[in-house]
């Protein structure tokens, strides 16, 4: 074979890699691209920076300070959605309080015993974990259960639902919106509306049983 030959199949070879490996990640597992727990990545989920509800999407306003400051009631709420869409049974959330810290909320976290593990801290501006507090959390529960087909195995009761419902609108709502109505539809996923301060009907969206998030 010719020299000249040779070198053009190789430059094929190189490029056909070069452009091969981009879509390879694209189209890996999301157990191979993220480890990272299911309620903290939401920061670069569906709901984060990039995701399909962020800007001009169903919530906008992620991020930006909240129209009302994040109350404790609210916070503490936040909590007990993390740990259940988390499944981290032996923890629970105590009080929740403001801090000593000027514009920050305190809620403390607790083992089975009722002792204390570690003190999760927002701010009321933006209603968001502080990111040492999140850098913290991610030591103290670690990586997730990789095998995630055991997510799709539960299903959450209509008390749960109506929890991380409340806690998606809170936390992407900037204290301008409030859970309205949510309801069990004959295939066994949740409608929920999202209405304003005064109550009018803003958004409706439909909540898997399984997932607790948006199908559509």
């Amino acid at each position: 074979m010719k020299r000249k030959t040779i070198l053009k199949l190789a430059a094929a070879l190189i490029a056909t890699t070069m452009i091969a490996t981009p879509f390879a990640a694209t189209y890996a597992s999301p157990g191979e691209r993220d480890h990272k727990g299911e309620y903290m990545r939401g920061e670069h989920g569906d709901f984060g920076e990039h995701g399909k509800y962020h800007k001009g999407g169903m919530f906008h306003g992620e991020g930006r300070a909240r129209a009302v400051p994040l109350t404790t009631d609210e916070a503490r709420t936040l909590v007990d959605a993390m740990l259940l869409k988390m499944g981290e049974s032996n923890l629970k959330t105590g009080d929740a309080k403001a801090s000593e810290q000027a514009g920050k909320i305190d809620v403390v976290l607790l083992n089975a015993s009722g002792d204390v593990v570690e003190v999760l801290k927002f701010d009321e501006k933006t209603g968001r974990m502080d990111r040492g507090t999140r850098h913290d959390l991610r030591k103290l529960i670690g990586k997730p259960n990789k095998d995630k087909a055991a997510r799709f195995d539960r299903k959450f009761t209509a008390d749960q639902m109506t929890l991380l419902a409340n806690a998606m609108v809170i936390r992407f709502g900037n204290g301008e919106l409030k859970l309205g109505d949510i309801t069990e539809t004959p295939r066994g996923t949740y409608t929920a509306t999202v209405t304003n301060q005064a109550g009018d009907i803003v958004r409706e969206m439909e909540l898997s049983s399984v997932t607790g998030r948006p199908i559509s």
